[in-house]
């Protein structure tokens, strides 16, 4: 583990038993994220972006090699202590939001800040800034199914950023969202990224998340096929 990089994948290799056959979701991918750092992950559906995110977030674990966070090889850690590590360090954006159907969209935003112990009035002045960026500042007290999808995935964005985790894993947070509104999402990312220090990874197959993106690694058949930083 070098200093500069919060994450490191070395040889990992993740193979899902199908019935009797054996399917390679990822094959011996070596993957450093350098702290600070913006990163675009595409390929096509199948080509592993999930099942790399997975393996980042700590949700599941290689069937070999090892995945290192600021210096924790997570192969050595518990089920409790890699909640832990899920709930200070990493932010996550589902493509199917996830977010919880009986809070409103404050609560939702809210609800990692309080499982980390947060006093009220820091949580409150948190929830209501980020919720107020990403324009949902007149719709903080609405429920999920009062929203269209793309404020559930504004939602999301919110929630997965409020806590200023040390990474933020994406998987096409621009999905359902249109461009002015996609784009708006991504300069709040980046402003994010600038001065919070906070290092965002985004699966994508949005042409505006890649352009914009300082890097991009695409993807093939569970494999880095390139892995390109921009000038």
């Amino acid at each position: 583990m070098t200093k500069e990089n919060i994450v490191e994948l070395h040889d990992v290799t993740k193979i899902y038993r199908q019935g009797t056959i054996d399917v390679p979701a990822l094959n011996g991918v070596d993957l450093c994220i350098p702290k600070g750092g913006f990163a675009a992950v595409s390929g096509p559906s199948g080509s592993g972006k999930t099942t790399l995110f997975n393996m980042i977030g700590g949700l599941d674990r290689p069937t070999s090699g090892s995945v290192v966070i600021q210096g924790q090889d997570l192969s050595s850690l518990s089920q409790s202590a890699l909640a832990k590590l899920r709930l200070f360090k990493v932010g996550f954006v589902f493509q199917a939001y996830n977010l919880v159907p009986v809070l409103t969209a404050y609560e939702n935003a809210e609800l990692v800040l309080a499982m980390q112990g947060m006093p009220p009035a820091e949580r409150k002045k948190r929830v209501t800034k980020i919720l107020t960026e990403v324009g949902l500042k007149d719709m903080m007290h609405r429920r999920p199914y009062e929203m269209s999808g793309g404020q559930q995935q504004r939602v999301a964005v919110a929630r997965a950023v409020v806590a200023h985790p040390t990474i933020v894993l994406a998987d096409e947070p621009t999905a359902n969202l249109d461009s002015k509104t996609g784009g708006a999402l991504l300069d709040m990312m980046h402003s994010l990224n600038e001065h919070h220090g906070t290092t965002f990874l985004l699966a994508t197959h949005d042409p505006m998340v890649m352009e914009r993106a300082p890097r991009v690694i695409h993807m093939v058949d569970g494999a880095i096929a390139t892995d390109q930083t921009k000038d």
